[in-house]
């Protein structure tokens, strides 16, 4: 009886640790789950933002374009009423604004903490900060700085994704600084931070984890933090920012990576298209107008790709509507804005293109380097440069 209960003690234990590995060793794949099951896609009520607010990456809709025409297109101190503040800390990812307070992600001083801040929108008067984390940031990674992504905000909270202690985490803050959840979306063992911003889909909070092993996509309940489900994707380093649209008559969950660019239903997480592409990384959102996705990526090879969204599986050879291999496009994303795409390279080349066609209009080089994603504001397209122009 007891050779019995032994042998029967080892087969669980090693039930167990395979189990682990499975689900936390680099390249063992991670656990795809699928709890569409339960009710969770309902729409949430939610506070309108108002047109000059920017919840988001990408601001309200993701377009990088601003809703409200009241923008400055000249920012001498002179002219307009404004403020600096020293921030607590270090943070390499814009704020998002919503209504009288500015959130952002900062670390301290020595990247030990990483904290969510919010601050007065009127005067930058520092409101509350929040602890999310306390130590676990990966110092071999290659990151300027563990602070680099940008969260979104619903009205009523505020959810920070954070790559800590191997795992990509979500957490959601209230307007007031307190913690209401926090949940390990899956694991993230890359040597590159983590760049990729959360999106907002109805009851969803959804997020993305493209790295060398065990990619995936996730989306969890921004009520409870429970995981509702989460997909596996193709390995590679990639920051690509997933972004929810209505196009092709249809809700469409679009994010770029390594070798393809992706479509997938936002309430299950099943895949509706893909389109190869040669690209080996992608930087923040893809674009978009109500038929077309657009995408753009400089490694190895720069490549400027325009994709119709209304078919089914493969399309790379059906769907492909023009390619461009002449303007390169590393850490910005193109913008989409009247029939017309506006395409800014890191090193200040910024490009006018015919969307539906590809037929370059015009080209301009910008003095500087830049890595921000070039706004729509009005008449005027604002492209801030890494010095401060």
């Amino acid at each position: 009886m007891k050779s019995k209960w032994v042998h029967g003690r080892a087969v669980q234990v090693i039930v167990v640790i395979a189990f682990v590995a499975m689900t936390y060793i680099p390249g063992a794949g991670v656990r795809e789950i699928h709890n569409t099951q339960r009710i969770s896609n309902f729409a949430l009520v939610d506070p309108r933002p108002n047109s000059d607010d920017w919840p988001r990456s990408g601001g309200v809709k993701g377009r990088n374009i601003a809703a409200s025409n009241r923008v400055a297109i000249d920012w001498l101190a002179s002219n307009h009423e404004g403020w600096p503040v020293k921030l607590s800390g270090q943070s390499h990812a814009p704020p998002i604004v919503w209504g009288d307070q500015l959130f952002l992600l900062a670390t301290d001083a020595v990247g030990h903490q990483i904290s969510l801040q919010s601050y007065n929108r009127a005067n930058g008067r520092s409101i509350w900060q929040a602890a999310l984390h306390e130590g676990g940031l990966d110092r071999s990674r290659e990151s300027t700085s563990f602070a680099d992504i940008v969260p979104v905000c619903d009205g009523q909270f505020v959810y920070a994704a954070v790559a800590a202690h191997n795992s990509l985490w979500i957490t959601s803050v209230d307007m007031k600084g307190q913690i209401v959840w926090q949940s390990e979306a899956g694991p993230y063992w890359s040597k590159v931070a983590c760049h990729s911003s959360p999106t907002l889909f109805k009851s969803l909070v959804i997020a993305v984890a493209d790295q060398e092993n065990d990619s995936y996509l996730t989306a969890i309940h921004r009520q409870t933090g429970e995981i509702i489900w989460r997909i596996k994707r193709p390995n590679g380093k990639s920051s690509g920012t997933p972004v929810v649209a209505t196009i092709a008559g249809r809700p469409q969950l679009l994010v770029a990576g390594k070798g393809i660019v992706a479509s997938y239903d936002p309430h299950t997480g099943n895949k509706i298209w893909t389109c190869r592409w040669s690209a080996e990384a992608m930087a923040g959102p893809l674009a978009f107008d109500g038929q077309h996705v657009f995408a753009a990526s400089h490694q190895p090879d720069a490549e400027l790709i325009c994709i119709k969204a209304d078919g089914l599986g493969d399309v790379t050879k059906s769907h492909l509507v023009w390619r461009q291999t002449k303007i390169p496009c590393g850490h910005t994303s193109p913008v989409y804005h009247e029939g017309q795409l506006h395409v800014l390279s890191d090193d200040g080349s910024l490009t006018c293109l015919t969307a539906l066609t590809g037929k370059i209009e015009w080209r301009k080089r910008l003095k500087g380097n830049f890595s921000a994603s070039p706004v729509i504001a009005g008449d005027n397209l604002i492209c801030s440069s890494e010095s401060g122009i």
